[in-house]
């Protein structure tokens, strides 16, 4: 019994093996669509201008690597711990 259990086990990984290197599981997927926030990132680092400015995901540094605030933000930080519904 241990034996056929065996033998089909290796005619199954055979047959996987044959399948994977004969032709990709994914080969027909489409990639999908870069997605639009990344793609700000991307376009900054490939960007060679010397004066770009970073506004992809992340903390926004001044000169001195500082973290800087945006007043939006400061003005949401503002009425969400002035509202009684937060």
């Amino acid at each position: 019994m241990a034996l056929k259990a065996t033998m089909i086990c290796k005619r199954i990984s055979s047959r996987i093996g044959a399948r994977s290197m004969s032709s990709s599981w994914w080969g027909n997927v489409e990639p999908a669509a870069k997605d639009p926030i990344l793609g700000v990132t991307e376009t900054f680092l490939a960007d060679p201008s010397p004066h770009k400015v970073n506004v992809g995901v992340g903390a926004y540094r001044d000169d001195n690597g500082k973290p800087v605030v945006l007043e939006c933000v400061r003005e949401a930080e503002r009425r969400i711990a002035g509202s009684q519904n937060m």
